[in-house]
């Protein structure tokens, strides 16, 4: 005399071929199949990321890079008042990572993160093109004169500097631990 079981996916009345069976035969292999294709896309999706990965270029990783150091920045100055005009910043969507030496003209101060301050979004990012003057009062007052001497000369250095990929790496794993505590 055999004791039939009720299926724990489907509910019909079974017989078991062992005792611990929780499943009937037909959702035994729907549940085996459906798992095949878990473990086949996660397969896929890590073959595409590796490929995906293969074919950076240095040029993608310092946008990487970049986002992960303006993000930091972002996050570092959220609840601070904005470098050049003093408005209070409350959201990190609602302001940039503003530059005092431009990122284009001034490759050596791309990553240092006296240039790079909160700064409000659409009035002295965009509208007033960095409001510079208001800027350089403000790293006076955040940072002192000593930290503007220092970004003064340091823009001197016009030399066109091209950073390895590993180079852009490091950086952005840096901002991305930094971001993650």
């Amino acid at each position: 005399m055999s004791i039939l079981k009720k299926c724990k996916s489907c509910s019909i009345l079974f017989e078991p071929i062992k005792s611990i069976q929780p499943y009937c035969f037909n959702c035994t292999i729907e549940r085996a199949k459906k798992h095949v294709k878990k473990q086949r896309d996660k397969k896929e999706r890590a073959e595409k990321k590796e490929l995906k990965e293969k074919l950076k270029t240095v040029s993608d990783y310092r946008t990487e890079a970049r986002y992960w150091f303006q993000r930091w920045i972002r996050m570092r100055d959220v609840g601070k008042r904005c470098i050049s005009c003093n408005a209070l910043l409350t959201d990190i969507r609602t302001f940039d990572a503003g530059h005092y030496y431009n990122a284009k003209s001034y490759p050596t101060l791309i990553f240092d993160e006296f240039n790079v301050n909160g700064q409000c979004k659409n009035f002295c990012n965009n509208y007033m093109s960095g409001n510079l003057i208001e800027y350089r009062k403000g790293i006076i007052k955040r940072y002192g004169q000593k930290v503007l001497d220092y970004l003064d000369k340091k823009s001197e250095d016009k030399s066109v500097r091209t950073l390895s990929k590993e180079h852009y790496i490091e950086i952005a794993k840096k901002y991305k631990e930094l971001c993650k505590k």
